[in-house]
This record gives C-alpha cells, structure tokens and sequence, in this order.
C-alpha cells in the first residue's frame, strides 16, 4: 500500500522519497486509488505556508504564492493538461483532429486563456478564504481535485487507440481504486469540514462523473491531459462551492 502511495506522489508531484522506485503498469492502476493522499499531502504544505506567510503579506500576495508553490509542487502537470485540453476542445474539430492538438506540445490561444483564468480564478479565490476553517479548505481542495481525477480515471476509457502515457492509469484502474479513493476523499471531507466538506465532495464527484460521460461524446473516452484538466478545473469548483455555499 505504502508503495503504491509513493508511485502516487512521485508521478504528480516533484516530491522524491525513493529514487529507486520501479513500477509496473498494474502498480501504476492501483496508485489511482491513493491520489486523495497525494492532495492531502499537497494540502498540508500548503497550509504550513498559508500560516508562515499570512504573518508577512497581504491575502492577495498570499494567494499568489499558493498557487504558485503548488504549481511548483506539482510540476506543472495538471496544468500542461488543462492547456492541451483546451486547445483541443475548442478547436471545434473532428474527435481524431481534436486528439493530434491535444498530443501536440505547444501551446494555443485557447490554452493560454485557460490557464489565464484558472490561475486567476484560484488565486482570487485562496486569497479571500476568511473563515475559521481557511485552514481546513486549504487542506481539502487539493484532495478533491485528485478524487476527481482517480473517479474519471475508473470510470473512463482511454481514448487514443495507439495508447499513451495514460492508458494504464485510465484502462486497468476499477472498482477498487475507486472505492479507496472515494472512501479517503469522504472521510478527511468529514474529518475537516464535517457535512459541509462532504457535499464539496460529492459535487466534485457528480462533475466528474458527467466529465466522464461529456468526454466519451467529445472523443471516445479521456486521455492524461484530460486528466490533468479535471484535476485543475475540479479544485477551482470546489473552492467556488465553498466560497458561494459556506464561506460567508
């Protein structure tokens, strides 16, 4: 168990614990299951640097930092997916065009938009966390956005025929994974925040799965950069429900 977490946390993170870590494709299946882990351990980081650095800046400099380490944290990897993702989607093209963007590595203007107002919307919306459970939000929102990703992941087809780097975490991941993932999301949602956090969870849940079901439409299944676009988009919906439902 504890080596499917590392995989986990080495494949979405920069963080290295083990340099020696070999991993099969059935090892990287089941590691889909401990991503919740890996948001809580990017969510603990975050919170110790949300503490040190509210005691020196401003709450719009603050955020700025937040999403910036975790960029950093993360490698850039959830957010080079949102980029392809974007491009692809809305070159309006046919499902094989649509794939050969998403697979291309530069960068469009559709892509470039979307991180423009992704970043921007988390940024706004870590920088006005004011409630005594700031620090709790700080903790959970990048849980959610891996459950949402280990949920697309189980419930989704891989959808290149010729494969790619994402078709083991897509294709052998099942039911198991999916019920640890789910029962971790659900517990620390109820450790933190109680029914409140519960609900973010099951509205990130129920946006991924109609995700899942609009991706299959758009292009026969997801692909890692979608993956990488869920995860992005599923943390910013849930800041949005906890701003807009429990925040104020």
């Amino acid at each position: 168990m504890f080596r499917h977490f590392l995989i986990a946390l080495q494949f979405l993170t920069i963080l290295r614990l083990r340099s020696d870590l070999k991993e099969t494709e059935a090892d990287l299946a089941a590691s889909v299951g401990y991503y919740p882990l890996v948001g809580l351990v990017l969510g603990l980081i975050l919170t110790g640097l949300f503490f040190i650095l509210s005691s020196l800046f401003p709450p719009a400099i603050v955020g700025l930092l937040l999403v910036s380490a975790q960029a950093v944290l993360t490698g850039g990897l959830h957010l080079d997916g949102l980029a392809d993702t974007a491009d692809g989607l809305f070159s309006h093209r046919q499902r094989e065009r649509k794939l050969a963007i998403m697979k291309d590595s530069a960068v469009g203007v559709f892509g470039v938009l979307a991180l423009f107002f992704a970043l921007a919307l988390k940024l706004f919306l870590l920088s006005h966390l004011n409630s005594p459970k700031a620090w709790a939000v700080l903790i959970l929102f990048p849980v959610w956005g891996r459950w949402a990703v280990s949920l697309t992941a189980c419930l989704s087809e891989y959808a290149r025929a010729e494969g790619g780097l994402g078709r083991p975490f897509i294709d052998l991941a099942g039911p198991k994974e999916l019920y640890l993932a789910g029962g971790a999301t659900m517990g620390l949602s109820l450790l933190f925040l109680g029914l409140a956090g519960l609900i973010v969870a099951l509205v990130t849940a129920l946006a991924a799965g109609l995700g899942v079901l609009f991706w299959r439409q758009q292009i026969g299944g997801v692909t890692g950069d979608v993956l990488g676009a869920t995860a992005e988009t599923s943390e910013i919906l849930g800041l949005l429900v906890w701003a807009g439902f429990f925040e104020f």
